[in-house]
This record gives C-alpha cells, sequence and structure tokens, in this order.
C-alpha cells in the first residue's frame, strides 16, 4: 500500500513539475519534472517480477504447442 501511494506521488509531482514549467520558471519545473519521472520510471516492476506475465507465458506456450486444456 505505501509503494502504491510513492508510486502515485511520483506520478503527481511529474505533473506538478509541468504545470510549474508552464506557468511559472521553466528550467526548474523540467528539471523536477525529469527528476521524478526518472523516479517514477525505476519504480516500474521489471517483467522478471511479474508472476502473473510469467503464468500467461507459460500458458501460451503450452497453448502453442497443442496442449489446448
Amino acid at each position: 500500500m505505501l509503494k502504491a501511494i510513492y508510486f502515485a506521488l511520483h506520478f503527481a509531482m511529474i505533473f506538478l513539475g509541468v504545470v510549474y514549467a508552464i506557468h511559472f520558471e521553466f528550467w526548474i519545473g523540467i528539471l523536477i519534472a525529469i527528476t521524478f519521472g526518472i523516479k517514477f520510471f525505476f519504480m516500474l516492476p521489471s517483467v522478471d517480477q511479474n508472476e502473473r506475465l510469467r503464468r500467461y507465458e507459460r500458458q501460451h506456450q503450452q497453448w502453442l504447442k497443442g496442449d489446448r486444456s
């Protein structure tokens, strides 16, 4: 739960940086957006961590081999 809040705050700070860049100081707003954008992408889960995707891939491979159960 805490990680979801942290993730959402990164997302909000990206847009806050864009709004700040448009309405106030361009370079400070862009730096805020880029900084939190990088942190946002580092928080995204990797494909290896996604159990549901691995399960889907296994089922899909079995289906392609002809095991249609």
